[in-house]
């Protein structure tokens, strides 16, 4: 986690969450809790977990037809373990669920669902992994796992891919907590891509998000952009111009989360700290100043150590303030969260991941 530290130096706060990765695999849950997220709180950070249903020893893609199984409640024993260690681990040292040293989580399940690359969309329907998403839902809420301690996300792709659309995987309004979203400008990098503004992958599906719950917080849970325009050459200026566009975008939109993926990949340059490229030089690591910026004004909170939980239950459940429905942007109530990789920053008005 280095260079979560180093980004944190460069850009002058502390981050407030950590995204991390977990499978559906027994073997997992002892250093996926005992370590993984201990060390995530240990450094006042809150996990954003995001729960691939995949088994063990396997890849994302190994197991189609997987939500028709946990229908026919063949993975009820592995939920119910995670339930319980998920339930032990919110409850803080004590052991005592509902008491001052609880913890908090974000939780993503089976996201990129209106894909067609991993496990859960394959070899089965979109009803079926929106019963095996209620499914596991139910189970963890019967624990007594409430909306204070552990919120849950329901994150597609920013676009439909094969035969079934976001709209078919929507698991309802009283089964999650926020709407989420991943948003990728390929650029050139790749066959048949190519570079797209913010507002052209987003617009589509925000507007589909307000069709589906109007008083739900959005979040971007990964964002990223190439430097390759056009060619094979990166084009700095434009990234930068993309960076500065989004965070306009983030702000106007009332997108509540939002996390850059800065990890490069072999012909896509991602990284907006610590990569190959950038506008600056911090301390040997090449950067964005694009994004840095983005996050200098003073809505933006940090974790706060006096509070065990770290942020508000308000900030923590992307809570607006609301007269007769209608939902009012108010400071001190909003929460938007930027990541990076994984890591969350929290702002007043916005929250860093």
């Amino acid at each position: 986690m280095d260079s979560t530290g180093n980004l944190s130096l460069w850009v002058g706060k502390r981050q407030a969450s950590i995204d991390i990765y977990t499978d559906w695999c027994d073997n997992s849950l002892d250093s996926f809790f005992d370590l993984d997220m201990n060390s995530v709180w240990n450094r006042s950070m809150i996990p954003f977990i995001t729960w691939e249903i995949t088994l063990c020893n396997h890849t994302n893609e190994d197991d189609p037809g997987i939500t028709i199984r946990i229908n026919n409640n063949s993975y009820d024993p592995y939920i119910n373990k995670f339930g319980d260690r998920m339930k032990n681990w919110l409850a803080g040292p004590d052991g005592i669920y509902g008491t001052n040293d609880d913890r908090r989580a974000f939780v993503r399940l089976g996201h990129e669902m209106n894909g067609n690359w991993y496990s859960w969309s394959k070899g089965s329907i979109p009803n079926n992994f929106v019963l095996a998403w209620r499914h596991t839902y139910n189970i963890l809420l019967n624990k007594g796992i409430n909306a204070t301690r552990l919120q849950w996300v329901w994150s597609v792709a920013s676009k439909d891919y094969g035969q079934y659309t976001a709209e078919d995987y929507w698991v309802g309004a009283n089964y999650t907590d926020w709407l989420g979203i991943n948003v990728f400008n390929a650029g050139s990098s790749a066959n048949g891509s190519k570079w797209e503004w913010p507002n052209e992958i987003l617009d589509n599906m925000m507007g589909r998000f307000n069709k589906l719950s109007s008083t739900k917080p959005i979040s971007v849970n990964a964002y990223a952009t190439v430097g390759v325009r056009t060619g094979n050459t990166t084009d700095v200026q434009s990234k930068n111009e993309w960076l500065r566009q989004m965070c306009d975008y983030i702000n106007n939109n009332n997108i509540k989360m939002a996390s850059y993926y800065n990890a490069d990949q072999p012909t896509q340059d991602n990284m907006v700290f610590g990569g190959t490229h950038g506008d600056v030089i911090w301390n040997n690591y090449k950067a964005y100043s694009a994004y840095r910026n983005c996050l200098q004004t003073n809505d933006w909170i940090e974790p706060n150590m006096n509070n065990p939980r770290l942020i508000t239950d308000k900030q923590f459940t992307g809570i607006l303030s609301s007269s007769t429905g209608i939902y009012i942007l108010k400071k001190q109530d909003t929460l938007k969260i930027f990541m990076i990789l994984s890591l969350f920053f929290c702002l007043y008005e916005n929250v860093i991941m």
